[in-house]
């Protein structure tokens, strides 16, 4: 894990890894995402025009190890999967 990113939420380690890589949080995710393997196809979607040529330099950002390593913890389904009430309120909602 990269250092000083333990036990942050997933935003703030994309956007604390961005901001190292000098890059914004959107070329990482979409970096990160072709990484994955040739099965998985970011789909992204821009509501302005300058932002197909900023998300388009993803494909020229290569992560580390470290950071592919340290992406795939943050974004983990344990990581981000939630319920949509509290515990209390689920016992309820479940009947």
């Amino acid at each position: 894990m990269v250092v000083g990113l333990s036990g942050r939420e997933p935003r703030g380690v994309l956007k604390a890894l961005a901001a190292a890589r000098r890059c914004s949080p959107a070329q990482l995710a979409v970096a990160w995402l072709l990484s994955r393997g040739d099965d998985i196809v970011p789909v992204v979607g821009m509501s302005r025009p300058d932002r197909v040529a900023e998300n388009l330099q993803a494909f020229d950002i290569t992560l580390t190890d470290e950071e592919q390593f340290t992406l795939d913890s943050a974004f983990s389904p344990d990581a981000i999967i939630s319920y949509r009430y509290p515990a209390i309120v689920m016992k309820f909602a479940a009947r």
